[in-house]
């Protein structure tokens, strides 16, 4: 959520007219999307921390959670900075593949982690 915050400030000076004193030079959509994956994922994991109370997760469950909230945040970083959207597969840039991998798996390990830390919650021994 901190991310998200700091991605929302920058895409506010992103925005900014050129003529402004505040104008970085810089693509506000790129920025948008890193703000919006951080949030997303931030929200998430606070809700899925919430509804887990205090029961511990298995390390797997962590590690693709971690792994996968790094990539996506380190791509959407890098996407970001060199005003990159990292949403398509074939690009003119040589990088644009490497970032779309990078968001893909990103979402695809914390999709993992969180879809077993529902099933822990919500699965049939959760409610034994």
């Amino acid at each position: 959520m901190v991310i998200a915050g700091l991605a929302g400030t920058w895409e506010w000076l992103a925005g900014q007219a050129p003529g402004s004193p505040l104008y970085i030079g810089m693509l506000p959509a790129p920025i948008e999307r890193l703000r919006a994956d951080a949030f997303d994922f931030g929200a998430l994991l606070m809700i899925g921390g919430l509804v887990l109370g205090r029961r511990a997760l298995p390390r797997r469950v962590l590690w693709w959670l971690g792994l996968g909230a790094l990539l996506l945040l380190v791509s959407g970083l890098y996407a970001a900075a060199t005003g990159m959207p990292g949403v398509q597969l074939r690009d003119l840039r040589p990088d644009a593949t490497w970032v779309f991998f990078g968001k893909a798996l990103g979402r695809g390990l914390s999709l993992l982690g969180l879809a077993d830390l529902g099933w822990r919650v919500l699965g049939p021994r959760a409610a034994a």
